[in-house]
């Protein structure tokens, strides 16, 4: 199993990443790159047609989390978020995708340091719509910490 099986399994066995209908584009062995299609349940005003902030977040907070798996590789660990800050720089265009690209960027005993970076789908290169940081706790719980096969 890869890590980019890894990371779109656990997607898949979390509710509300369901929900969001977030997708695993890319996993490599300390980043992820995940992919949230813009839909009418994420519009935080219907006014303008824009995605909710709090949606964008949740994006960024599960990337962060895949992230770290990116990198505990192949064991795995439990990682709850312990902090996160998130800088909304813009919003997206009104029926955009949206893109997050996470790096765990420093592993140690007990905390994971992840950073975060959104963008509209296709302007990767362009102004971000939001940066964030968040540290994970790392939790060896017995049983989790076996090597994924």
């Amino acid at each position: 199993m890869t890590r980019l099986d890894v990371c779109r399994r656990f997607v898949a066995s979390v509710r509300h990443s369901t929900e969001l209908g977030i997708e695993v584009l890319e996993a490599h062995e300390d980043r992820v790159r995940t992919r949230m299609a813009a839909s009418p349940q994420l519009v935080g005003n219907p006014d303008s047609g824009i995605m909710h902030g709090g949606a964008i977040f949740a994006l960024m907070d599960q990337a962060g989390g895949l992230a770290n798996a990116c990198l505990i590789f192949p064991s795995f660990e439990i990682t709850p978020t312990i902090d996160m800050r998130v800088d909304h720089l813009r919003a997206p265009a009104p029926g955009k995708a949206v893109i997050c690209d996470a790096e765990c960027y420093r592993l140690s005993q007990h905390v994971a340091f992840v950073r975060m970076s959104v963008y509209e789908e296709g302007d990767e290169e362009g102004e971000m719509l939001a940066t964030g940081l968040a540290t994970y706790m790392r939790m060896k719980l017995p049983g989790a910490s076996k090597v994924v096969a």
